[in-house]
């Protein structure tokens, strides 16, 4: 045989030990994930076991208007009682409006409704809509009404101002936004 026959069996061997190699390093891993017990009583410690976790979850939806909502999780778990209810945790979500405008999510749980894509977001939630940004404890998002109400130890940050409430409701459709605080004497913008 020749050289060039040396090279090419060479060549195949290299290449059928590096596919074995990544087939038995990625793919026939039995890790486990390990998990994270939920304090909040809304999910009711959702992350039971390792057959109800479900790693990468993402959903699309996009409603004859021309609105898409996307929303993504690391992690999460479907409801068993509620098979349309799914648990999400470390989740982001981006919501396109027709109207080429575009609101982004981030929050450490949500819970999302698989029927109507309405969503409610808890815990250290940051929404970026154009060059408002607001944080939050809370936030329900309704993607059929193209609104969100925010809620709890709200922070309101644009080019413009800084301001704190208590809620904040916001129509995306009409740009309507409504601001409201539960003490009628904390009233103030900074």
């Amino acid at each position: 045989m020749d050289r060039k026959t040396y090279t090419q069996i060479s060549l195949i061997i290299l290449v059928l030990v590096i596919i074995s190699y990544v087939y038995f390093a990625y793919f026939k891993s039995t890790k486990e994930i390990p998990l994270k017990t939920v304090n909040d009583d809304s999910t009711e410690n959702i992350l039971k076991g390792s057959d109800d976790l479900i790693s990468d979850m993402s959903y699309f939806s996009e409603d004859n208007k021309g609105n898409r909502y996307e929303i993504f999780s690391e992690y999460g778990t479907i409801n068993p009682d509620k098979s349309n209810l799914i648990f999400m945790e470390k989740v982001t979500a981006v919501v396109y409006l027709s109207n080429g405008q575009k609101v982004s999510i981030i929050s450490k749980k949500a819970k999302y409704n698989d029927d109507n894509n309405d969503t409610s977001f808890i815990g250290l939630v940051k929404m970026i809509y154009g060059e408002h940004i607001i944080n939050s404890e809370y936030l329900d998002l309704s993607f059929k009404n193209q609104t969100a109400t925010l809620y709890d130890n709200v922070k309101y940050k644009s080019n413009l101002s800084n301001l704190s409430a208590d809620k904040i409701f916001i129509n995306f459709i009409s740009k309507n936004t409504k601001i409201q605080m539960n003490d009628e004497k904390k009233k103030y913008f900074s």
